[in-house]
């Protein structure tokens, strides 16, 4: 059995506060929950990670080395969660969007300086196309097309509507 994310914060939640009362106070947790957490875990590696007195504790030989190792680990952890939360709040990469010409020159070209000011970590591609395109194997995050949608696994969102006319000038009639 292996030791879940929970177990290792706690274990070092303890060493790091010195006792489990005040890890427990620290997670929002009873001491007892905490306790068990650290005993749980001990059984699943099979060794001891701290010697318990009534009054001290302190980490074995072991617990020193894992205790080093599974806080860079949790350190890490928490590194990537910051990362990836600062990636979904602010919009990075390259956003490549297909559309038909009249769509881009008539639509999109006017909206490219805003938007670039406004997301300037993201880089757009912008390809112009009147066929209908594999997305998957073209890498396009967005294309505009006018209709029905024909594969049900992608998503649509309708944008405007479009109404057809026909001009010409009584001359050419």
């Amino acid at each position: 059995m292996k030791a879940t994310s929970e177990e290792l914060a706690i274990f070092v939640s303890v060493v790091e506060s010195g006792s489990f009362s005040r890890a427990a106070e620290q997670l929002g947790q009873a001491n007892s929950a905490v306790s068990r957490a650290v005993k749980k875990l001990e059984m699943k590696l099979g060794v001891s990670l701290l010697n318990r007195t009534t009054r001290q504790l302190s980490l074995t030989e072991e617990g020193q080395r894992y205790f080093r190792r599974v806080q860079s680990i949790l350190q890490e952890m928490a590194a990537a969660e910051s990362e990836i939360m600062e990636t979904r709040n602010t919009p990075r990469g390259l956003l490549r969007i297909d559309a038909a010409t009249p769509v881009v020159l008539h639509f999109l070209m006017p909206l490219i300086k805003p938007f670039r000011e406004r997301y300037p970590e993201v880089t757009l591609s912008l390809v112009s196309s009147e066929t209908i395109i594999n997305l998957i194997e073209r890498k396009v995050d967005v294309a505009i097309r006018a209709g029905t949608l024909t594969d049900s696994s992608l998503r649509a969102r309708p944008l405007f509507n479009s109404y057809r006319k026909i001009i010409a000038s009584p001359d050419y009639i």
